[in-house]
């Protein structure tokens, strides 16, 4: 065998060994996550009065060394979550806690919400699955009559954990699905409720900032703004009519 025979041969069999190491790479699974939930998604059937669903996961240190939770992140802005200070160790075999919060005031449906958990050695995440249930009709036909009553009443008693409490610390499209969607975007819309996907005249900012503000007398759209009795501050004002102006159509449809 000559020299360059020689010298394929080498490459071919460098080539061959390569090859079989990727390919026993490709098959080795990868290690298991040296934490263990109970379990990774939970489903939760809440009464409509509730308001906020609540979940428990429940973690275990399968590993023979400590492991660290560096942050838990929520999927949006209506879920929240409750456990030890960031960074939260567990020791080996150590069990914890990690309570999840969803919000669903103003939604009807399923709906589900994530929690991301990031360690050393990967992210987990924990799924958290809602049925929303609708609003009872006479519950929503009460309201309607208060509403026509006096427009502000919606933000008042029992009306308000819909229409005023989901407003908290929320701004921009997380706050239009708070406190508009239960209307505008609801399954089973009043007739008397406008469709905010068709424009009847020129809507720049103004004319979107009057109406979150001011509402308009002879209908059941509120005022939302602090001064004429609603939730929503002057920030949370323009960051409503900002998403607002640049989603929903500005004049109306030409023939």
């Amino acid at each position: 065998m000559n020299f360059i025979q020689t010298a394929w041969r080498a490459i071919w069999l460098a080539a061959v060994c390569v090859a079989a190491g990727c390919a026993r790479q490709a098959v080795e699974p990868a290690p298991a996550h040296p934490l263990v939930w109970d379990a990774m998604k939970k489903s939760a059937s809440p009464k409509f009065e509730d308001g906020m669903a609540r979940f428990e996961f429940h973690v275990t240190n399968t590993s023979k060394y400590p492991v660290k939770i560096w942050q838990i992140r929520a999927s949006c802005g209506c879920t929240t979550w409750e456990a030890p200070r960031m960074p939260w160790t567990l020791a080996p075999g150590e069990k914890g806690t990690v309570k999840g919060i969803v919000d669903f005031r103003g939604k009807e449906g399923e709906i589900a919400k994530d929690l991301l958990i990031s360690t050393v050695e990967g992210y987990q995440t924990l799924m958290m699955v809602i049925q929303v249930p609708l609003m009872d009709p006479a519950m929503r036909a009460q309201n309607q009559v208060l509403a026509a009553a006096n427009r502000q009443a919606v933000f008042q008693g029992e009306c308000a954990v819909c229409h005023a409490v989901p407003a908290e610390s929320r701004f921009g499209p997380d706050l239009f699905e708070a406190v508009c969607g239960v209307c505008h975007q609801a399954k089973h819309q009043a007739s008397m409720v406008p469709d905010l996907n068709v424009a009847k005249e020129q809507r720049d900012a103004a004319w979107w900032t009057r109406w979150v503000e001011e509402g308009r007398e002879g209908t059941l759209m509120p005022g939302f703004a602090k001064k004429r009795g609603g939730p929503l501050d002057d920030s949370q004002v323009e960051s409503l009519v900002e998403y607002l102006v640049a989603t929903f159509p500005k004049e109306p449809k030409k023939n």
